[in-house]
Order: structure tokens, then C-alpha cells, then sequence
């Protein structure tokens, strides 16, 4: 029989969020997808992480499931940027040392948009998923599990022909992700997740695939074959109803307590938000969450956000990356500052904790205008800020621009926390030390902290996660500066 494990090796995390251990949303989909459509396969999933297994236990786990492919992939950013391809190389070496005959694949987030590259880099691994992985990973698990396997008929998939790293055909992108199971829960270790350090029964979700607005700088390209028509800004999401359905899952079968919707723009549907919110109250389904989206629909559905907290929704985050009109615009931002102001003022009014994405590291950036920024974000005063240095990931709309600029090469560092380029004016170091301060001196304004972490009507878990961001502050100086690794 063909046995798939779906392996997470020992890994850390972001360095802001702490002790974070979330479930593999990838693994969880794709688990999923494998046992309804091929149920003849055998499907074993060993969560590293979550087990707190070191690289001498993972390999004696692996050994004794004797699996005939191992599937290591992510759809996230959140996971580590690509600082998760040094880890996913040193697993794939250690198990082809003790299992020489057992198949490796990789895939989702970096791997979509470089398959072809990072096969040829590594010779660890036996296959890269080139796009969305959803489809591609079960095709090939099936075709392998025949006697004479048709490798070149599994679209979206890098291979090696007598030693030749070829690649197949396209992989259309799944239309309608309603059509998908849900994500198979009952196979991962569901009471062991954690989230900023103290939040327990923690559970990251994922209902949508793509973004419409398509950000230059955004890392979420690199889910995607190049070869598709802009395959990253071609929206599509699970139905209110559906995400309803996952939810109730799993708060009423894993006892969640606290859903991160990982979206990158739950709020794009109107329509959509509509059924959801319904559905959720209707179905008394309880469990709180936070979702990404954008301000400018936030302020279209102002009306909603009202009926949004009354089911759940405590928490948002929506993106700001800059404040000056020339870099939103070069950057594809599809934003105005003023919007994000109001969303912020707006999520106050409802009682719901707003945290605002905004970076440094664009090639223009010099001392003075980091500093700027900062002062804008602080004006503007959402609760929570989660900075960003920014990371050249090849696939991204930037990377062209970007790549003159890169000063460091490894990839562990390569994770939104370390500085790994520098720009026109700035050093690395320098770029570095800036991030530093811009981050603690967020964090430390008095009446920011006692707002984030004392008002009462901030749901529990919001001021949880507010308190990792503050206590990893200094941590976050050790990364950015020092060069300390996390993930």
C-alpha cells in the first residue's frame, strides 16, 4: 500500500509571535483532499513542532512509518518566509539518509513560483509542486503508487528525468473551493497548538486562495506558477456558509477557542460577509476570531462591523506598508492613509483590536523616512503594529528591483524579521538597528500599552497576543540586528 507522510519538521517561528505553534494549513487541506479522493492511500502526519520532537526523534518516527513519500509545504507566509527551506533541506537529508529509497516533495509558498530552481539547488528533494498544490500533491501520490508511474502526466510538478530537473504542463487553478473537503483536522494533534505565547487551543484557518489587489512587494506570489495569468490576483474563496462549517468543526469537535483566519483579504465579498455573519449566528457557533482584510472594504461595510463583533470578530488586521502617495503607488498598494486612519478609529468604536502591517526596506528608504513613517503610524495609533523588513523573495512583483540590493544570502534570515538587504542610503546594519527602534518605540508608549493590555471590552485573547508582541520586543532587536535565528 502507499503510505504519505505529511512531515513538519523541528522548526521555530516568527520571533514577534513568540511560542507559536499553529496547525500546517496546507498539510491539513491537502490530508484531506488524498483520503477522499484516493482513500487507497495510507496517510500519516507527524507534527514536529507541535510534539516538541527534536531531529533524532522525527527520525526515528519516520522510520518506523517507512512512508513511500514524504510531503513537506506551506501556504502561509506566517510559517518563516522562506527561512523554511533550510529547514525542509536538512529533513530531507536526514530521512534519504536512513531511507534512501523514500520519495521527497515539496511545495505551496516559495516553492509555487521556483519549483524548477530549487530543484536544481537541492538535490535532497525528488519533486517541487510548481502553483497551487492542492490537486497536484494527491495526482501525484496516486501515480506513484502504481506500478509503472506516469510522472509527466501530474501537472505543475518538477521532476528529474535521467538527472535533467524537467517540469510538466501548467496546473489550472481550482475554481471553486467549495468543491474541496474540509481541511482533515482529526489527523493532526489538535490539542497542542498554541499561539503568542499563551493562547491555547489555537486554531489558523484558511478560506480563500489569492488576493485581487496584487501588492508588488507581497510574498503571497510565490504560492503560484509564473506561467499562469497573474494566478496570485485571481480571487477565490470558500462560501460564509462553508467557512461557517469549519469553524463549528472545530469548535465543537477540537474545542477552539481562538480562530485566526490567515485569509489575505476575508473582507473583499460583501455578499460573502453577509452569509457568514448569518450563518454564524444563526448556527450559535461561539468561537472568537481575528481576520486580514483591507480598509477600503472595511469602510464600505462599515455597517457590518457591528454585526461582525456580536459573532466573534475581535481582532482585524489590515495593511498600510508606507504613507507617502509615491512609494503606495509603486508598491501597488491600492490604498489611502486616510482610509487607514478611519478603519482604525472605526475598529476602536466596535471594541475591536486593529493591528496594521507597515514595512521598511524599500530601495529608497533612507533614515529620515522610516522615521517619517513611523511617526505617521503612531499618529494614526492602532493597537497593535506588525512591522515588516522587506524580504526579496524571488517570485514577488519587486524582486527585479530588489535583487541589487541583497547583502545576505541565507535563507534562514529571510523571514520579515532580519534585515537582509540594503537600500540606496541605508546598510544592512543599519536598515537593521532603525527596524529595531521604530519596533520597541511602538511598543513603548505608555498609553498604548495600558489601552492594549488592560481595556476590558479587548477580548481576552486579543490582549494575550498584544502582550507577546511587547514581551518579544527585545527579541525582535536580537533578529534584526544580530542576526540571531528564529524560525
Amino acid at each position: 500500500m502507499m503510505k504519505v507522510l505529511f512531515l513538519q519538521p523541528p522548526m521555530g517561528g516568527w520571533v514577534t509571535w513568540g511560542k507559536h505553534i499553529a496547525i500546517n494549513v496546507n498539510h491539513a487541506q491537502l490530508a484531506a483532499n488524498l483520503r477522499e479522493w484516493y482513500p487507497e492511500i495510507e496517510i500519516k502526519v507527524l507534527d514536529c513542532r507541535a510534539l516538541n520532537m527534536d531531529e533524532k526523534q522525527m527520525l526515528d518516527a519516520v522510520k518506523e512509518i517507512e512512508p513511500n513519500l514524504v510531503y513537506m509545504g506551506d501556504a502561509l507566509q506566517t510559517t518563516g518566509v522562506a527561512a523554511i527551506h533550510p529547514r525542509y533541506k536538512q529533513a530531507a537529508n536526514l530521512i534519504k539518509q536512513i531511507l534512501p529509497k523514500t520519495l521527497i516533495c515539496v511545495g505551496g509558498f516559495f516553492y509555487g513560483a521556483n519549483a524548477p530552481e530549487m530543484l536544481e539547488k537541492t538535490p535532497e528533494f525528488d519533486f517541487v509542486i510548481s502553483g497551487e498544490t492542492e490537486v497536484t500533491m494527491p495526482e501525484l501520490a496516486k501515480e506513484l503508487s502504481k506500478k509503472d508511474p506516469d510522472i509527466p502526466s501530474v501537472k505543475g510538478l518538477a521532476y528529474r528525468e535521467n538527472g535533467i530537473v524537467k517540469l510538466t504542463a501548467y496546473r489550472p487553478l481550482i475554481e471553486n473551493l467549495d468543491d474541496l473537503p474540509l481541511p482533515a483536522y482529526d489527523l493532526f494533534p489538535m490539542d497542542k497548538y498554541i499561539g503568542f505565547n499563551y493562547v491555547r487551543h489555537y486554531v489558523e484557518t484558511y478560506h480563500s486562495r489569492g488576493c485581487p489587489n496584487g501588492c508588488r512587494f507581497c510574498v503571497g506570489w510565490t504560492n503560484y506558477d509564473p506561467r499562469g495569468n497573474r494566478d496570485w490576483t485571481h480571487y477565490r474563496i470558500r462560501s460564509g456558509k462553508k467557512v461557517v462549517d469549519e469553524l463549528e468543526v472545530l469548535e465543537k469537535k477540537f474545542g477552539a477557542k481562538w480562530v485566526v483566519m490567515m485569509d489575505e483579504d476575508f473582507n473583499v465579498n460583501r455578499k460573502r460577509m453577509e452569509e457568514f455573519i448569518e450563518e454564524k449566528a444563526r448556527r450559535g457557533v461561539k468561537v472568537p476570531f481575528f481576520f486580514m482584510g483591507r480598509a477600503p472594504y472595511h469602510l464600505r461595510d462599515r455597517d457590518l462591523l457591528k454585526p461582525l463583533r456580536k459573532v466573534g470578530f475581535v481582532c482585524g488586521l489590515f495593511g498600510m506598508e508606507a504613507v507617502d502617495e509615491e512609494t503606495l503607488k509603486k508598491i501597488n498598494k491600492g490604498i489611502r492613509i486616510d482610509q487607514v486612519e478611519e478603519a482604525v478609529r472605526l475598529f476602536r468604536e466596535n471594541d475591536i483590536m486593529s493591528v496594521v502591517t507597515w514595512m521598511v526596506g524599500f530601495p529608497d528608504d533612507d533614515e529620515w523616512s522610516i522615521k517619517n513613517r513611523f511617526e505617521r503610524l503612531d499618529k494614526i495609533d492602532p493597537d497593535m503594529a506588525a512591522l515588516q523588513i522587506m524580504t526579496p523573495v524571488p517570485g514577488i512583483p519587486m524582486y527585479k528591483e530588489l535583487k541589487p540590493y541583497i547583502v545576505d544570502t541565507d535563507l534562514r534570515k529571510w523571514d520579515f524579521q532580519h534585515a537582509v538587504i540594503r537600500t540606496k542610503y541605508l546598510s544592512k546594519e543599519e536598515l537593521g538597528r532603525l527596524a529595531a527602534w521604530v519596533n520597541r518605540e511602538f511598543y513603548s508608549k505608555p498609553g498604548r500599552i495600558q489601552r492594549i493590555l488592560y481595556y476590558k471590552k479587548y477580548h481576552p485573547f486579543c490582549r494575550l497576543s498584544a502582550r507577546c508582541y511587547i514581551e518579544t520586543a527585545e527579541s525582535h532587536t536580537k533578529a534584526a540586528t544580530q542576526d540571531e535565528i528564529f524560525v
